[in-house]
């Protein structure tokens, strides 16, 4: 009997064994994740973890020294370069390996692998773009270069050596929920985070929804619905500065008159419009300390683990400090003994559509300069977990990939093929930009450095310690006509190839210029006497706030940068709503609704967390926007339009009260600008009076999220009490904001701060994986501390690790 009951109970446990470590559906091996010594308890880190440790990696020639703060920032003391960046790639892996992972995955479309066919079509558009191919080829171009060779290789063989220690127990908890290993890194691993980067800064574009608009618009209104100059007196480099003049000729059109296409149905996902940032120097002769200033902070999606991983590299060759990509090497905004420097995005268009005519629906050829050209198959296998793989078969044609055809989702009835071209997808060398600018001595090595960056175009902000400041939007421009490039290209005629690009000395720049100081914030590069032609979607209040700041006669110091990052001023609304009030016919007004009128006829204008103002204001606004365009912009045909910006709008109406879009056209009466806002307002008040009483601050009322990569709330900071706006200096949405604030002051020893919304683990178990957000939150700072070899057993230095080199054929511990 006992026998009998061993082999039931023997059955049993088997069974469990098998069934708790299979994976089932999107459910992890629970046997392995629940495990006490192998599990998902493993990621619980103490709060007083030691992080002391004597390290043996294959592959270093001297010892190296990193000293973790309490911050957990490394300071990384090697002999040479090449280890420098060794241990760089492995301290980084060690705090964000599986952040690493997923955003290649991301960049290359390979999500689906890993989470199933819930990503594929993230993973198809992925594929479709090319964002394979454009790191292959920029790959190239770093691997052709013996220094960014060598810096690559250095990384790679560090993030290796510390995936190939790696075991179970301590796999990042990401990796045991999704039930996958980390793939050993690589070169290209490196390039495709930084196409990565590029898609997100310079893949939005209206080229699609222009098209569209010019089904229901002439050109010449959809030129003051959409200006390729928004109207600024604040471009970034300031009036009357002299321009190179012209060594090269901008294209000639293939045509005197212009070929409206067709609308398109296509739906073509677009990063977030205000991808930008701010960034601003000053020279020493606005300066308390007469030394200058550079601030910068880039307005990017907020996510945990954060975008940025802060970092010190000292060498006897350079001793920089900075924000740093996890999965590159080096220090991309950031500061050194003699130099530093911040960047913005251009928010130039360097993205082209092209409508391509294809045989038959097998695209082995298509019409090009009146005759069947092959185009380029190639079938991407798109591994899907849990599912057979889908195999997308995309079209290469002269002008670039495919991206949009008939199978692609979301296409509607739509039977058009859409190539596109994009300045990242050209062989180019970015990371040799920023290897120089962290061994850079002075203005002459900025610029060296500024001319191997491409993609995307950055403003870059300059200042350094023999007091000097400039600022330089680099990438590489295409040369245009007017209008070329803004709406779908002929796929059919090679003469609207891109016909080469700006020259790097006739990019927009400056030095030391007679105001001592200089600013972008996304606005329009140039005034009018720039030679080239040029369009994007640029931005306007940030910069006229950040422009009246500086040009006061005052001598700033480091707390006024600190406050003017934090700035919650809303100029738009400065602008909007007085023109708001005063055409409001008070009359029609219910009496229960004039104490919210004069709440906000006595706001300030401050986009604070705690005002009701901020949520009035955004209503009535919002409801105004509807009244005057929606009846113009009605997607009747399935046909997505260019929208104008509120700025566009606004500008409009203060110089013409009476223009034409306030008229609804679905009413056979004629609206006026005064019934249009009053009825938006009583709208809108209504709207909010529904609202719970805990949404009537503008901090419960929008707030911000900053979600977990993995969209895991579980793992995110959600619901954070925040002011703010797009059009605020601190420019703060629900998910999206300043990702790193960094003040320098190049005095002699620098003064440097930063504060970014995460912290640098990206273990959610650890108290270090969001530690800086309250900081953040709240506009404080952490000083940026350049220890030197005399600093080692100062009260900055928490934790020591030794790594020292072993033989490469055993395994590196972890």
């Amino acid at each position: 009997m006992r026998l009998r009951g061993f082999f039931i109970s023997l059955v049993i446990t088997l069974l469990l064994i098998f069934a708790l470590n299979r994976h089932w559906g999107q459910i992890p091996p629970l046997g392995k994740f629940f495990s006490p010594q192998q599990g998902f308890w493993q990621n619980a880190e103490p709060v007083n973890n030691n992080f002391s440790d004597n390290i043996k990696v294959p592959g270093l020639s001297q010892q190296v020294q990193v000293w973790l703060d309490d911050r957990l920032v490394p300071h990384i003391f090697a002999q040479d370069d090449a280890d420098a960046y060794y241990v760089q790639g492995y301290i980084t892996a060690f705090f964000r390996l599986w952040q690493m992972e997923m955003q290649v995955r991301a960049a290359a479309g390979r999500l689906s692998e890993v989470v199933g066919i819930k990503a594929l079509p993230y993973d198809r558009l992925q594929r479709r773009k090319g964002m394979t191919t454009a790191a292959v080829n920029s790959l190239a171009a770093m691997e052709a270069d013996s220094a960014t060779k060598a810096m690559l290789d250095a990384y790679t063989a560090g993030v290796n050596a510390y995936i190939q220690g790696l075991s179970y127990r301590k796999l990042p908890l990401e990796f045991k929920l999704l039930d996958y290993r980390p793939e050993p890194w690589d070169n290209l691993k490196t390039a495709l985070l930084l196409k990565y980067m590029s898609d997100i800064l310079t893949g939005y574009t209206d080229d699609l929804t222009n098209t569209n608009a010019l089904t229901r618009f002439s050109l010449s209104e959809l030129d003051r619905l959409v200006p390729d100059y928004p109207d600024s007196a604040h471009p970034i480099i300031p009036p009357g500065t002299p321009f190179y003049r012209p060594t090269v000729s901008s294209p000639v059109p293939p045509s005197d008159t212009f070929q409206a296409p067709g609308g398109v149905a296509f739906r073509a996902p677009r990063p977030d419009r205000d991808n930008g940032s701010n960034n601003w120097v000053v020279s020493g002769k606005k300066t308390q300390s007469g030394a200058a200033i550079l601030s910068n902070d880039p307005h990017l999606g907020l996510n945990l683990p954060s975008l940025w991983f802060e970092v010190q590299i000292r060498t006897p060759a350079m001793n920089v400090y900075g924000a740093s990509l996890p999965g590159a090497p080096g220090v991309i905004i950031g500061f050194n003994s003699f130099i530093t420097w911040g960047v913005t995005n251009a928010e130039r268009d360097v993205k082209d559509y092209y409508d391509i005519q294809f045989r038959d629906p097998s695209m082995h050829q298509y019409w090009l300069d009146s005759t069947w050209q092959d185009a380029a198959l190639k079938v991407e296998n798109i591994g899907i977990r849990g599912h057979s793989p889908f195999l997308d078969t995309i079209a290469y044609t002269v002008f670039g990939p495919v991206m949009f055809d008939p199978s692609f989702p979301d296409t509607v009835s739509d039977h058009r093929y859409l190539a596109v071209h994009w300045s990242a997808a050209d062989s180019t060398n970015e990371i040799k930009t920023f290897y120089l600018l962290n061994h850079g001595r002075n203005f002459d090595d900025f610029k060296r450095a500024l001319e191997y960056f491409a993609c995307p175009g950055q403003n870059f902000a300059y200042a350094d310690a023999s007091g000097n400041i400039a600022l330089w939007q680099q990438g590489r421009f295409p040369l245009r006509y007017k209008n070329f490039g803004k709406f779908i290209l002929p796929g059919d005629d090679s003469r609207y190839q891109w016909k080469g690009y700006i020259p790097f000395m006739e990019n927009p720049h400056v030095l030391d210029p007679p105001e001592n100081y200089l600013f972008s914030a996304n606005q329009v590069p140039t005034d009018t006497t720039y030679p080239y032609y040029y369009f994007g979607d640029f931005s306007h209040y940030r910069a006229s706030r950040i422009a009246e700041v500086l040009s006061r006669d005052h001598l700033f110091t480091v707390q006024d940068m600190m406050r003017l990052q934090n700035d919650l001023f809303n100029p738009f609304a400065a602008q909007a709503l007085p023109l708001m009030l005063h055409a409001l016919d008070t009359a029609q007004v219910s009496p229960s609704l004039f104490r919210y009128l004069d709440s906000l006829r006595k706001w300030d204008d401050q986009q604070v967390s705690t005002s009701i103002n901020p949520v009035l204001f955004q209503a009535w606004w919002d409801s105004l926007y509807v009244n005057i365009w929606e009846d113009d912009l009605d997607n009747s045909q399935n046909l997505a339009f260019t929208r104008p910006s509120d700025h566009t709008t606004i500008a409009w109406l203060l110089r013409d009260s009476t223009m034409p879009y306030i008229d609804d056209r679905n009413t056979p009466q004629k609206e006026t600008l005064t019934e249009q806002v009053t009825g938006a307002f009583s709208s809108a008040i209504k709207a909010v009076e529904q609202l719970d009483t805990a949404n009537l601050q503008w901090g419960s009322y929008r707030g911000t999220d900053i979600m977990h990569l993995a969209k895991i709330e579980a793992f995110s900071r959600q619901h954070l009490f925040t002011g703010g706006s797009a059009y605020t200096v601190n420019a703060l949405k629900q998910d999206h904001g300043p990702s790193w604030r960094m003040i320098v002051q190049m005095s002699n020893p620098i003064e440097a701060y930063g504060v970014y919304p995460g912290g640098q683990s990206g273990n959610p178990g650890s108290r270090h994986y969001d530690d800086f957000i309250d900081p953040w939150l709240k506009g404080k700072y952490y000083r940026l501390r350049v220890l030197t070899p005399e600093d080692s057993a100062s009260r900055y230095v928490k934790y020591r690790l030794n790594f020292s080199s072993k033989p490469s054929d055993t395994h590196a511990g972890s």
